[in-house]
């Protein structure tokens, strides 16, 4: 157990001047909060609140007359736990401002939580918060604030240099400065820190057959896989013995720009070549990687996140697809962890073009020690792998039906007026449709959706259906109740079959393609393809930034294609400069020439001026071959990439490594 003033008074203080203080107890298993005292005992000053709970915050009085004064916060549960800081009270002295938290750098729309701490202000009336270059240097959450109180800054969304200013209320003439270097320069990625990760992959296998992989390794210091769980299932091909294959071993190497290559090493030898996988790998972050799977075996691709290991609990929204029988299907709704192994289910299904669905309840069993947790409902078997308190990674476990997806914890208090803003979205079917049933329809679709409030949509759709690709804009509508359950309906025929899809709306905390990356965190919906000519699709629609700059930086690029006759999966880092995109990228054609490392890659973005946030960058892979290829800008570290060739059709994302 410790303690920490999470709000420290100022070093310096008039007679009688107040002051806000906190402090905040960890690893207190009783929460019991915080005792505060002063000496020396009766000429020290006062509390607004004598005991407060662990970060809830006390105002402090100095006494009226000067002198040295210690306070002294007190964890309640144990008295020797303890922290102090020592005050200089004195009518003397020279007003003055110490302004803490600003960072030397941030990246363009990034946050930083400051405060200033004000001497010697017998009047205690706080400070003024402003910035310069004005109209384009930022926002403060809260222009002014008492001293050692924090704000918000907000940076711009675009590169610049900043000064913030905290001025003194009760004398203007005193002010202090902080400058900041707002940037969208990157540094290498690095490696993964220490600790388990969750990892999931959906593809297909050497056998033309599509497979799911989902679990989680502990990865030490020097990039060795430690212990491990694991889930794999394929239709009609390898699978992992109930409930699931041990992790033994494998590595991690990367090299200076965040590409490497991680094997995972499994007891069951029917798995990868001889129980080894082979992914290649692209750092995102230190918690946060995508991965393709690089060896004969298959071709798949997922991604990487670090684990903080909590129970589930409370709404998730859900969405998985895959393959039943030969036939594609994808589940999609909110499901609701209760207490004891009670689970409450609202579900969509579209099972090979066949409508299903509806409430139920099932049962679930609690995640083990890598996390893995299991979750029956309506017949199916699920098994779960926590990523942390708001987001779960699901495979179905049931023979011969590789299923997988997500889950994100849930939102309340929703209406079809919160969605008054513009979305970018994604939608695609599992992508080597033509490999498990030739009657299925394979497509890759994005774009943009600007919802109005009241229900209805208007945008544009870059679709690719069985290789033939349309751009046109869309309109539509849309519903949503209170808790975040509900469907999207688009005009036939510009989206080519896409018209109906079912929308479960997501914890606006939460950053969808990388959870431990809070920053770029938005309102989010799972959308799932509840179309009758079409199944077994599903996407995600996400709230974009405001007044993004183009996008630049190096990024670390997923992308999984498809022409009906193979799968080919590919990942790498890429650079944006301008208008000029290059980079290398591993890629899997399981099914032709095989695996090929650090192919490159080129192209020029060319903005849409008609539609924000589009890009359209046709791609030169080896020099020769040209990719169609268009992007939608969510923030400035994410981009969806959607291909639209004949026969070609891919999906996929950049995130920009930092």
């Amino acid at each position: 157990m410790s303690i920490a003033l999470s709000t420290a008074p100022p070093t310096t203080m008039a007679p009688g001047a107040t002051a806000t203080i906190a402090a905040t107890v960890s690893n207190d298993s009783t929460n019991a909060g915080v005792d505060w005292s002063c000496s020396p005992a009766g000429s020290c000053g006062t509390f607004s609140a004598a005991h407060t709970a662990s970060g809830a915050s006390t105002t402090f009085t100095a006494p009226t007359a000067g002198g040295s004064v210690t306070i002294t916060a007190t964890s309640t549960s144990n008295h020797s736990v303890v922290v102090s800081a020592p005050i200089n009270v004195s009518s003397s002295g020279t007003l003055s401002i110490t302004i803490s938290g600003a960072p030397a750098t941030l990246a363009p729309g990034g946050t930083a939580t400051v405060s200033a701490a004000v001497s010697n202000d017998t009047a205690n009336l706080g400070v003024d918060w402003t910035c310069a270059p004005a109209g384009s240097c930022g926002i403060f959450s809260s222009a002014h604030t008492a001293s050692t109180v924090t704000t918000t800054y907000t940076a711009p969304s675009m590169a610049a240099t900043v000064t913030i200013t905290a001025t003194s209320a009760s004398n203007p003439a005193v002010s202090n400065s902080a400058t900041i270097t707002v940037s969208t320069s990157t540094t290498a990625a690095g490696t993964l820190t220490s600790g388990t990760f969750v990892f999931t992959v959906a593809g297909v296998n050497k056998l033309q057959r599509n497979i799911a992989v989902a679990g989680s390794f502990v990865l030490d210091a020097n990039g060795k896989v430690t212990s491990g769980e694991e889930n794999y299932m394929s239709h009609d091909g390898p699978a992992s013995f109930p409930p699931g294959d041990l992790i033994t071993g494998g590595q991690l190497t990367t090299s200076s720009n965040g590409k490497g290559t991680l094997t995972v090493i499994t007891n069951n030898t029917a798995l990868g070549v001889n129980g080894t996988e082979t992914f290649s790998v692209a750092i995102v972050n230190s918690k946060h990687a995508v991965i393709s799977e690089f060896d004969s075996s298959a071709t798949a691709v997922g991604s990487l996140d670090f684990q903080t290991l909590v129970q589930p609990q409370g709404p998730f929204s859900m969405l998985t697809s895959g393959w039943d029988g030969g036939l594609a299907s994808a589940y999609g709704g909110n499901i609701t962890f209760n207490p004891n192994g009670a689970l409450h289910v609202k579900i969509d299904q579209n099972f090979g073009k066949v409508l299903l669905g509806g409430s139920n309840v099932g049962t679930y069993t609690p995640a083990d020690a890598v996390g893995r947790g299991s979750i029956l409902f309506g017949g199916a078997h699920f098994v779960y792998y926590v990523v942390n308190a708001k987001v779960l990674r699901i495979l179905e476990d049931d023979p011969n039906i590789p299923i997988i997806g997500s889950a994100y914890a849930g939102v309340t208090g929703v209406s079809n007026a919160t969605l008054k803003t513009q979305f970018v979205f994604t939608d695609s079917s599992s992508i080597a449709a033509g490999f498990e049933n030739t009657t299925s329809t394979t497509f890759a679709a994005a774009g943009t959706l600007t919802a109005d409030g009241n229900g209805n949509l208007t945008g544009f759709a870059d679709v690719d259906e069985n290789g033939h690709p349309t751009s046109a804009p869309v309109t539509g509508t849309y519903t949503v109740d209170s808790v975040g359950y509900g469907s999207i309906t688009l005009t036939p025929g510009n989206a080519q079959d896409i018209s109906v899809l079912g929308l479960y709306l997501t914890d606006p905390t939460i950053n969808f393609s990388d959870p431990n990356s809070p920053a770029d965190a938005g309102l989010c919906g799972l959308l799932l393809g509840l179309d009758p000519k079409l199944s077994g699709s599903g996407g995600v629609l996400i709230l974009p930034e405001s007044g993004l700059p183009a996008p630049t930086g190096n990024f670390a690029l997923s992308l999984q294609t498809s022409n009906t006759s193979k799968e080919t999966g590919a990942v790498g880092v890429v650079t944006i400069a301008g208008t000029n995109l290059s980079g290398t990228v591993d890629l899997n054609d399981v099914f032709g020439a095989g695996t090929a490392s650090g192919v490159a890659i080129s192209g020029t973005l060319t903005a849409d001026t008609a539609n924000t946030r589009r890009f359209t960058v046709p791609l030169t892979v080896n020099s020769a071959t040209s990719v169609k290829s268009v992007l939608y800008q969510t923030s400035h570290t994410q981009i969806v990439v959607v291909e639209v060739d004949s026969p070609q059709l891919g999906i996929g994302l950049l995130e920009e490594q930092h």
